[in-house]
This record gives C-alpha cells, sequence and structure tokens, in this order.
C-alpha cells in the first residue's frame, strides 16, 4: 500500500517537469463581454475544436473509452447599439467512425431514443441573443455561455462534456465585477408537446464568486458557492408519477490565490464542502450525500497542474464525472461505501495565438481501498489502485470582417 502511494507521488511529481496549457474547459472559452469596437460590423466567427480524448478505465466501477473527433460551430455576429449582440449559425459534432448520430441531447435523457437519426453529422442550429442590461450585467437567450464550465468544481461539472453534449440552450444572466461575479442559467434539454412520452427536462445552476479581500492584492481570498439541479417531468407529462425526478447538487467553500512571478504565475488552494439531494422521484440509490473536495494548483508559463483529494458518502452528481460518486457506471446496482480519490490533473499548450491555441492533458485517478456492495456479486472489497486518461487537442477560432453597417 505504502509502495504504491509513493509511486502515485513520484509520478505526480514527474508530470510537473512538463510545460503545460490551459484546462480542455479553456478551450472553450468565449468571451461574454459584447464589444463596442464592433458595432454594425457583421462578422464571421470560425470556431473549431479539434480533440483525440482516451480513457484507459478498466475496473468495476467506470468502463474505458475514446472520443475522437471534432466540433465546428461557423456562425454570423453583429452588434446593434453597442448592447445588443446576435449571433447565428450551425454547430456539427463528428466523432471518427460514426456514421448515425440521435437527433437529440446527448446529456443523458432517461428512457427516451429519437426516433430520427442524422447521417453522419450531429447537427444543430446555432443562435445566440445578448443583451447588456447594465455595465455589468448581461442577458442571454439561446445558446449558453459555459466559461469556465460556468466555474463548478470537478465534482459537480466534466469538462468532458464539453466533447460530447450537446451545447446548452435557455436563458442566461451573467454578472461580472471587481468583487462579486454570478452566472444564473437554465439549460432546456428537452422539450415535449401533447403527444410526447420523453420526459420534459431542464437543468438550472446558479454559481458565484465573491472577493474577501482586493482581487488586485498579491493574495486573493475568495469565497465560492455553487449550486445545480435537474428536473424530468413536465405539465404535460402522461408518464407514471414515480418517473418524475429532480436531484441537486451544491457547493460551498474558500480559495486563496497568490500571485508569484513570470515563471510562477500563481498558487492556488481551494476547499469545498459539496452535496446531493434526491428532490422528487425515487430512481438514485441514496436521498442525500455529501463530499469534501480540496484542490492545490500552480501555473505559470502555460503550465498548469492541478491535485485534489476527494472524499464521499452516499453522493451522486448531475454533471460530474462518474468517479466522484459512490456507484458504478460499468456494473449494474453496485453502489460504494466512503470513497477516496486523489485526481491529478496536467495540461500544456505547444501554441496559443489568439485565432488558435494547441495542447494535450494527461490525467491521474488514483483510488485508496473501497467497499463495494451489489445484489450479484455481494460484498467487493476493492484495493487502491490508479488509471489514467490523456488527450490532444487544436482550437481554431479566426474572425472575418464582412461588412459595416452605416448610420
Amino acid at each position: 500500500m505504502r509502495k504504491k502511494i509513493r509511486y502515485f507521488i513520484l509520478t505526480s511529481l514527474l508530470l510537473v517537469s512538463f510545460s503545460s496549457f490551459g484546462q480542455v474547459n479553456d478551450m472553450v472559452y468565449e468571451n461574454p463581454k459584447i464589444d463596442s469596437l464592433e458595432n454594425k460590423n457583421l462578422n464571421l466567427h470560425i470556431e473549431n475544436l479539434n480533440f483525440f480524448k482516451n480513457n484507459e478505465f478498466k475496473s468495476n466501477k467506470i468502463r474505458g473509452y475514446t472520443l475522437p473527433g471534432f466540433r465546428f460551430s461557423p456562425k454570423l455576429s453583429l452588434v446593434l447599439d453597442k448592447k445588443i449582440l446576435i449571433e447565428a449559425g450551425f454547430s456539427v459534432l463528428k466523432y471518427w467512425g460514426a456514421n448515425t448520430y440521435p437527433c437529440y441531447s446527448y446529456t443523458d435523457i432517461a428512457n427516451w431514443n429519437a426516433n430520427d437519426y442524422q447521417k453522419g453529422f450531429h447537427f444543430l442550429p446555432y443562435f445566440r441573443a445578448q443583451v447588456k442590461i447594465a455595465k455589468n450585467l448581461n442577458f442571454v437567450f439561446g445558446n449558453l455561455y459555459i466559461n469556465n464550465n460556468h466555474n463548478l468544481i470537478l465534482p459537480l461539472y466534466n469538462p468532458e462534456l464539453n466533447l460530447s453534449s450537446d451545447p446548452e440552450t435557455g436563458l442566461q444572466l451573467l454578472f461580472n465585477s471587481k468583487y462579486f461575479s454570478s452566472d444564473l442559467w437554465i439549460n432546456w434539454q428537452s422539450f415535449m408537446f401533447k403527444t410526447d412520452t420523453h420526459k420534459e427536462v431542464f437543468t438550472f445552476g446558479f454559481t458565484s464568486k465573491t472577493n474577501i479581500i482586493n482581487p488586485d492584492n498579491k493574495l486573493q481570498v475568495y469565497i465560492p458557492i455553487q449550486y445545480v439541479a435537474q428536473h424530468r417531468g413536465g405539465e404535460l407529462d402522461s408518464l407514471p408519477c414515480n418517473l418524475l425526478q429532480t436531484w441537486s447538487n451544491y457547493s460551498a467553500g474558500i480559495g486563496f490565490n497568490y500571485k508569484l512571478n513570470k515563471v510562477v504565475e500563481y498558487l492556488n488552494l481551494e476547499l469545498s464542502y459539496a452535496g446531493f439531494k434526491e428532490n422528487a422521484g425515487s430512481n438514485s440509490p441514496f436521498k442525500n450525500g455529501y463530499g469534501a473536495y480540496s484542490k492545490f494548483g500552480i501555473g505559470g508559463k502555460g503550465l498548469n497542474l492541478d491535485v485534489s483529494y476527494w472524499v464521499c458518502e452516499d453522493f451522486m452528481t448531475i454533471l460530474g464525472a462518474p468517479q466522484f460518486i459512490n456507484i458504478a457506471t460499468s456494473t449494474k446496482n453496485m453502489v460504494y461505501d466512503k470513497m477516496r480519490v486523489i485526481y491529478t490533473h496536467l495540461d500544456y499548450v505547444y501554441m496559443s495565438k489568439p485565432n488558435y491555441s494547441f495542447g494535450l492533458e494527461f490525467n491521474v485517478i488514483y483510488y485508496l481501498p473501497f467497499v463495494g456492495h451489489s445484489s450479484e456479486f455481494g460484498t467487493i472489497h476493492n484495493p487502491d489502485y490508479a488509471e489514467y486518461s490523456f488527450g490532444l487537442f487544436l482550437k481554431l477560432n479566426p474572425k472575418f470582417k464582412l461588412y459595416h453597417f452605416k448610420d
């Protein structure tokens, strides 16, 4: 046991010798600020993310898989009166080797398969209408800004959704000031008509960050608060009531960030308490659960290394990665007692320019010994073990000015 822990620590330290880039969520970052200098300019934006993500998971908890493909999202944009942004285009997702795709969301709409399939690509329309209500306040209709994955911690949001799920669509209210920022959104994932037999599904979320001291100081202290809830049902739902489901996740904590120099730009420490609650329905093996999350990060000159420790009991997550929950996704009806996980993330940007960036990431997931229970297999004592994943990413996002509308 001690030998394996020493091996894990040594491996994590060796990874620091690589230079690194921002995480996958940085590769899909969009600036939500309306640029007043673009007033009455008609622009063409090309957003393309090429990826190869390989998850080497081999256990009774999670199966491994590979995601090779790209997203392609061309769109026209127009700023009106320096306060309104209109964007329209389409979004395409392609996995190499895949020939057919469901027409609907990939974010786990339970017990619902689309009647029709798309050939060759997963194709969706793209539209965003944004209005700047006040200096620091923006309201968004249509395609939402996911920003830094809504600033949710890993147990509450899996960055891999950027490579697999549909773009979020609905309503969003964004506020950003020196001492306080927030993101309030609703992602409408499944719309229903009277004759539909699937569920209405939407996800509601709120995150905020409050700076306790002046964020211009070398030492920054902040309070993050996070909440996510998903409802499956609807007023027109003709399905049995016991199929209704409402889950919620929440998190609160404290963070410290220290600015150093040009070589090591920052040191970061976050401590968070997270929770799970089944508010309605009986689809989860747990009614309530908790988790404690601590993360240490260091970065500079393109280097980002995060080492986090997670302990949880009776915990489920709506959007988070399966490493952070107390059930198996590869073994039916397998639930686990208290789990402890050390998660190391390293990413590296080899090239970074305004119109393109290229990089890689590497993750090591180390499980400390845990116990599982299944009606089929009984009680299983799992020893400590490690799994890993890696990915390559190329982002292309050129912009072309097409026309300027005069007054």
